[in-house]
């Protein structure tokens, strides 16, 4: 498929889990060795929950330096931290509860406040000791899934927040799947140190596929297919057989 960036292809969704933590691994000890902190940004949804649950039962991801490590969230609905649709919850009970990661660094989006994209914003501009020139902090890894409708955080086709220059964003609209959403945005995803976009099963096949014929025109179309927005310096998709047809 013609992806923009590189393209890991596993057997199954137990390899593929494997080489996705392996990478993440990587990226946390190479952070912790040069900045002494991880700042990794994390999806929801049913896809990767089984990946977060390996990291913590696999003994070959013990080295990840969890108490050096900062989780941010990618986006979020706009519900109680206790909804059973709420992407914190899923990732406390699957993960950061039982990684040791201090409270202080587990990083909710304040959905439910006046004011959750600047409230977020905030939170991102005290974590991060120096923001670069571009005025952009830099995430060290960001794990994105993709959508039937390929959208991507809460990036969906046809949406407000798709031309926006803030890092954090509400987003609503007709396209937008409720409740309302705050997501991370092009412009911070984007300036991660690496990105990797998750695709399992054979549902996702038909938009992969819509993904690679946009690509192979030689540029995104972000309002109809925003994850052709995503063009991180390191930006690696994990499939399965499955989802690579």
């Amino acid at each position: 498929m013609n992806l923009q960036g590189s393209v890991h292809v596993a057997p199954d969704t137990e390899t593929l889990f494997e080489a996705l933590g392996e990478t993440l691994m990587s990226s946390a000890l190479d952070a912790v060795e040069q900045r002494g902190v991880f700042h990794a940004a994390l999806s929801g949804g049913g896809t990767p929950e089984p990946f977060y649950i390996r990291l913590l039962t696999d003994p070959k991801f013990r080295l990840i330096p969890w108490a050096k490590t900062h989780l941010w969230i990618v986006d979020e609905r706009c519900v109680p931290e206790d909804h059973e649709k709420s992407n914190i919850k899923m990732i406390r009970e699957a993960l950061s509860d039982h990684a040791g990661i201090p409270a202080d660094q587990v990083h909710a989006m304040p959905v439910l406040a006046d004011d959750p994209a600047g409230d977020y914003e905030d939170q991102l501009s005290k974590a991060f000791d120096m923001i670069p020139a571009d005025g952009v902090p830099q995430l060290d890894w960001v794990l994105l899934g993709m959508g039937g409708d390929c959208h991507t955080a809460s990036l969906f086709p046809e949406s407000p927040a798709l031309t926006s220059t803030r890092w954090i964003d509400t987003n609503d609209g007709e396209k937008v799947v409720p409740p309302p959403r705050v997501t991370m945005t092009y412009p911070l995803i984007n300036a991660a140190r690496e990105v990797a976009v998750l695709a399992v099963g054979s549902g996702k096949t038909a938009a992969l596929t819509r993904v690679a014929d946009q690509m192979a025109s030689g540029k995104p179309d972000i309002t109809h297919i925003p994850i052709s927005g995503i063009a991180g310096r390191n930006l690696t998709w994990y499939l399965d057989n499955a989802a690579a047809g």
